[in-house]
């Protein structure tokens, strides 16, 4: 999956003042919350092909996404690698339990760099972004963390069949700091993509608190009402017109 366009499209919306960056740091440091997502059962490797947008700049790719199951000091982990083309590998390692994010690298394949990173050990995050020349540490005691390199995989935890909506924090690079994002179940739809036809929960996101009225679009995601909720399609509107990601294909 991309690294969800919406987090390029806010550009200019946040962060005009250093009043919104103090409180962006300071929302880092005392956000408590539980996670919101659980492993619904999902299988222990998966491979997808995707049709992305990578940037409006870039054009379209097919994204390589292959998962697996690992285990780490007795504790379960996924590993998720995806190749989107022949410009980037994101490597994302999350919680078998609640699908949060443990670690994540962006590597820029033309120029073999890393180009953003994050890592959480304890209460300790490491965060980096190149492109806006951020290299941080922080503490917190913050359990609630989603990247957007793995929403399309976390988002298969939602509680489909117990709850409408759930909020979450996700750590935006372009930033440097930490977003409430609002996740809203919208109902069923039957969506035809390339791989074929399936009937779907569609997913509303949209950033959430005080912080929305900077950031007020939202973006839509399809997964398989069928378990283990395959991702299945991405909608967000660029300039006014909407652009949509899609399933090629999928093997367990």
């Amino acid at each position: 999956m991309n690294t969800l366009h919406f987090i390029y499209i806010w550009r200019g919306k946040f962060l005009k003042t250093t009043i919104i960056l103090y409180f962006l740091i300071l929302n880092l440091f005392n956000c408590l919350a539980q996670p919101v997502f659980k492993n619904p059962g999902l299988p222990g490797s998966e491979s997808f092909e995707i049709y992305e947008l990578v940037d409006p700049k870039i054009g379209r790719v097919t994204t390589q996404i292959d998962i697996m199951l690992i285990v780490q000091n007795h504790l379960k982990y996924y590993m998720v690698h995806v190749k989107e083309g022949d410009l980037f590998l994101n490597t994302i390692k999350v919680r078998y339990t609640d699908l949060t994010t443990i670690s994540e690298k962006r590597t820029d394949l033309r120029t073999n760099t890393v180009i953003q990173s994050y890592e959480k050990s304890g209460d300790t995050v490491k965060f980096y972004n190149a492109e806006k020349g951020i290299n941080k540490t922080f503490i917190t005691h913050e359990t609630n963390i989603y990247s957007p390199l793995a929403f399309y995989f976390s988002f298969r935890g939602f509680p489909f069949k117990t709850g409408n909506s759930v909020s979450f924090k996700s750590y935006i690079y372009q930033y440097g700091g930490v977003l409430n994002m609002n996740l809203v179940n919208k109902g069923k739809k039957t969506v035809a993509v390339k791989s074929g036809t399936f009937e779907c929960y569609v997913l509303e996101l949209s950033v959430g608190g005080w912080q929305s009225l900077f950031a007020t679009d939202k973006y839509y995601l399809y997964f398989t009402v069928a378990e283990p909720h395959i991702f299945v399609r991405y909608e967000e509107k660029i300039d006014g017109t909407w652009s949509a990601d899609e399933l090629l294909s999928y093997q367990r």
